[in-house]
């Protein structure tokens, strides 16, 4: 199987039409290719007896590019948290992919932002959808004690599409503190993708001008409930990274590579199509032609 379905700028729309007709037909070919990538890599680490209650889901499972955190009891167990490590257009570890924290993982999701210094924070989920529990609420109205790092909400910024929240983490160990903005997208409804293409374009714009001004020299972390959402925004931004630097589109190839790190990113056939739509608009924005970013779909995603 070809790791890359490259397509260039000029030949885009031709391809796009191509692959849309017969209700997406050419794009479910191609996500039906991308079922097996990366699935047959050891979770050797996820599976141990002491690990497994740390994940939140059975088929998300890290292992190969895992994220591992230091031992501070003594116990090698001590290291997971279900993360990995993701490449980006600029880097090999650009971004952390994280499932949602659960209550007995809180204190090493802030450990780990802690010990990759971490300063860039994305939420795609709301903390509870259609009557689910999706990600533990990591964070308190004021202050909060998780082990060895105190976490302050500084200021909280509710707009309409997604939420802004600056936190000051300290560690009581040194007395350094830092301060880690979380970027909440709150528009991604639980069964569909977003609304439009434009609204998740702005957010990833949003979210890399202070990955540029704030995180180059450090992962920034990514997380909904599992992998559907967090995956379709890392394509987006290295897909928007090839449309402006490479004049080409190869959204195959970017989930090939996700998937290669971690199981299952860009999840389902609607989050792959919504990419290439994606595409579609951004190079049509750049052309200058008029269009109206209100493409939209209802299927299930977590």
């Amino acid at each position: 199987m070809s790791r890359s379905v490259a397509v260039s700028i000029e030949d885009y729309k031709a391809y796009f039409r191509k692959q849309k007709a017969d209700s997406n037909c050419g794009f479910a070919e191609e996500f039906e290719d991308l079922k097996a990538v990366g699935v047959g890599q050891s979770k050797a680490s996820a599976l141990m007896l002491e690990n497994k209650p740390k994940n939140r889901y059975n088929n998300v499972l890290p292992d190969c590019s895992r994220v591992k955190l230091s031992i501070i009891r003594g116990r090698q167990f001590d290291d997971y948290i279900n993360a990995n490590y993701m490449p980006g257009y600029n880097s090999r570890k650009e971004f952390i992919a994280a499932q949602g924290p659960l209550p007995a993982t809180v204190c090493d999701f802030w450990r780990m932002i802690w010990e990759k210094n971490v300063l860039t924070l994305v939420m795609l989920t709301r903390c509870n959808e259609q009557g689910r529990v999706k990600c533990e609420q990591y964070w308190g109205p004021g202050q909060m004690d998780y082990d060895n790092i105190t976490v302050t909400l500084i200021s909280e910024i509710p707009l309409e599409d997604w939420t802004l929240r600056d936190f000051e983490i300290k560690n009581l160990k040194t007395a350094e503190t830092r301060v880690v903005r979380q970027f909440h997208f709150t528009a991604w409804p639980d069964h569909g993708v977003p609304e439009t293409t434009e609204v998740l374009i702005d957010f990833r714009h949003l979210v890399r001008e202070h990955m540029d001004q704030y995180s180059q020299h450090s992962p920034t972390v990514i997380h909904c409930a599992g992998v559907g959402r967090t995956g379709t925004l890392m394509a987006l931004d290295t897909l928007i990274f090839q449309i402006e630097r490479k004049n080409s589109v190869d959204i195959f190839g970017i989930v090939h590579e996700l998937r290669m790190h971690r199981p299952l990113m860009v999840q389902t056939e609607d989050q792959y199509v919504f990419l290439h739509q994606c595409a579609m608009d951004i190079i049509k924005a750049r052309t200058g032609t008029n269009v109206d970013l209100i493409y939209q779909n209802t299927h299930a995603i977590y």
